[in-house]
């Protein structure tokens, strides 16, 4: 019987080879952008102005404890953002970015930064089991975040499998993004 499958399989293998069917259609048309040199500096056709934005945030009652951002209709359904929250800074000056949410645990209860977007519009907020009016300023007041804008398409294909998104430093190298080119944001 095993000689016998083993028989079938390789007259099946010589015997129907691959066939082409008929040519499909056109695919989309692709992004429009800078052709770089090959293996050099990046993907081909891959160049975007404005990804990656700063805010400094106050969070208080008059604005619910929330900051909007209105990033307009450049902006579609299937892209995505990653919102990072200046946790400290190094001895050597350098911020520690943290990937939200991001959740603290105070002696009066449990802090969460957040974040949702919302067609076009993003909003950081504070969340948790504490009363927000009872923080010190530290965790309201002069509040840094990093915002990186991720078109859909950089989901595809394995992208978001090539980067580690909870490192600010991993997702600006993947981007070719540099600190001269953050955008600075103000709220809504």
């Amino acid at each position: 019987m095993k000689k016998f499958l083993l028989i079938a399989l390789v007259l099946g293998i010589a015997l129907f080879p691959a066939c082409e069917g008929p040519e499909g259609p056109q695919g989309p048309p692709g992004f429009d952008g800078q052709d770089g040199r090959d293996g050099v500096d990046g993907e081909d056709g891959v160049s975007f102005v404005d990804l990656v934005f700063e805010a400094e945030v106050d969070f208080n009652e008059e604005n619910g404890f929330t900051a909007v951002f209105n990033f307009g209709e450049g902006v579609f359904a299937d892209d995505g953002f990653l919102v990072f929250r200046e946790f400290g800074i190094t001895e050597d000056g350098r911020s520690i970015w943290r990937l939200l949410p991001q959740t603290i645990y105070l002696e009066n209860g449990i802090l969460v930064y957040n974040f949702e977007f919302i067609t076009q519009v993003l909003a950081i907020f504070i969340d948790g089991a504490i009363d927000p009016t009872t923080l010190a300023a530290q965790f309201t007041q002069d509040q840094y975040f990093r915002i990186v804008y991720m078109p859909g398409f950089f989901a595809q294909g394995g992208a978001a499998a090539r980067i580690d998104v909870s490192d600010f430093d991993s997702v600006m190298k993947y981007l070719g993004k540099t600190e001269k080119d953050i955008v600075s944001l103000k709220q809504r």
